[in-house]
């Protein structure tokens, strides 16, 4: 990490116990350990990121009773399957070959089951707070990126590359786990602010900026996979929440962001003419083109995640430390030697949890998808319901669970919603029969 984002954390890090004190949540270590992992969670590296939360959860199974433990569980799905999950990544690393990236990948996941064990057990957790930590954290990340670009903002040609050069100038993040921040950060802000005449003017003031702030930098850092689960979420947000006048308003936003997609130069090249050359054959990984080396290097990779399945490790995977082991080899055999040299996964969660742990894994992942996603429709909560869409989408393009940015985000995150639905789900009740 360099001195710069050590600076930033320790600053965000500070606000943290500033907000709890304000809560009145006194002797609540945890509550208090889980905002400043919130807080600071685009700018931990991932080696701290997962053995905090470990040593997080540890603390708390050992300041509760085991009855009251027992007692409460019942109430989280989310948990159980999380724990199944979990067992599964543990027994596959004994039919491991590379049991080291077994052991890795156990660690990486640990963040989905300590989270869900704390947030599912504490309903009188503040939800709202803690998710206002996080969406501060992204965008002071971002404005922080922009004093290491400031020299040249508007280079067409090495845009994204200078906005991935300022962020790891901060903390590594993948361009795809930031614009998913963002894009989480934008529906966040508007589910809870939005109509700003709700709100006075200062908080007007403050969400506007912000959400220009996320908007330019989700817009700039030309993200193929961000922008287009974006602008799934957004769909679906706007029709599953909106009626009329506000969804007309909202739909034309949109189709002014895929109008400006399609005039600005550097973003029509990376959206429509990049993906053309690649589907009439006119590109390969043997080029300085960043727009279509990498387009062409994911059908590589489709290739190969296909091929994996065709035995019967389809049915039980080959083990949780040897998938990547194996997709190599597949690019060996069929000479991809760009994929091979660049060591990539299968950037699908879905074809992920297929090659580690067969239909069991893949049944359990989609599971931890649609127990959010239903308790989103119970509860009528239309910001959890495009968090579960937005980190579905993203499956697709990459391996969530393969990173500790991307388990971590839903680990932490999913639960804190379920929580916040569910009591403004009670609060709108007790509203109603107050009437």
């Amino acid at each position: 990490m360099s001195p710069c984002g050590f600076v930033t954390q320790v600053i965000l890090l500070v606000l943290g116990p500033l907000e709890c004190r304000k809560m009145k949540v006194g002797g609540r270590v945890y509550l208090v350990v889980s905002y400043l992992v919130a807080l600071s969670l685009p700018l931990f590296i991932p080696s701290w990121h997962g053995k905090l939360l470990i040593l997080l959860g540890l603390v708390w199974i050992f300041s509760n009773k085991h009855r009251e433990l027992i007692s409460r569980l019942k109430i989280s799905n989310l948990f159980f399957v999380s724990l199944i999950l979990t067992l599964v990544y543990l027994l596959g690393i004994i039919f491991s070959s590379n049991r080291v990236s077994g052991f890795a990948n156990l660690e990486t996941i640990a963040p989905l089951l300590i989270c869900s064990l704390i947030f599912s057990t504490n309903e009188f957790l503040n939800s709202r707070v803690v998710l206002i930590g996080f969406v501060t954290g992204v965008i002071l990340l971002n404005l922080a990126s922009l004093f290491f670009i400031s020299y040249d903002l508007w280079d067409p040609v090495n845009l994204q590359s200078n906005i991935i050069l300022a962020n790891n100038a901060i903390v590594k993040i993948h361009p795809v786990f930031l614009s998913l921040y963002i894009s989480f950060s934008i529906f966040f802000l508007i589910d809870q602010f939005f109509p700003l005449d709700t709100t006075n003017r200062t908080k007007t003031g403050w969400v506007l900026f912000s959400l220009l702030i996320l908007i330019v930098y989700l817009f700039w850092i030309n993200s193929r996979t961000g922008m287009f689960t974006f602008f799934i979420g957004a769909i679906f947000y706007i029709f599953y929440k909106y009626r009329t006048r506000q969804k007309i308003i909202s739909i034309s936003f949109l189709l002014l962001i895929a109008l400006l997609i399609v005039i600005i130069p550097f973003s029509r090249e990376r959206f429509l003419n990049a993906p053309l050359r690649v589907l009439r054959g006119e590109a390969s990984t043997v080029t300085s083109d960043r727009n279509t080396y990498t387009l062409v290097a994911r059908m590589q990779i489709l290739d190969c995640s296909i091929e994996l399945l065709k035995g019967p490790e389809f049915f039980y995977g080959y083990g949780t430390g040897d998938f990547r082991d194996e997709i190599m080899k597949c690019y060996q055999e069929k000479g991809y030697t760009y994929s091979y040299q660049e060591n990539l996964d299968s950037h699908n969660e879905y074809f992920a949890q297929l090659h580690r742990h067969g239909i069991i894994g893949l049944i359990l992942f989609v599971m931890l998808l649609v127990i959010p996603f239903r308790h989103a429709l119970k509860y009528r909560s239309p910001l959890l319901a495009v968090f579960v869409l937005l980190f579905a989408v993203t499956a697709f393009f990459e391996n969530v669970f393969s990173a500790q940015k991307g388990v971590t985000f839903f680990a932490l995150i999913c639960p804190l919603l379920m929580l916040m639905a569910k009591h403004r789900s009670r609060n709108e009740e007790s509203e109603q029969l107050a009437v």
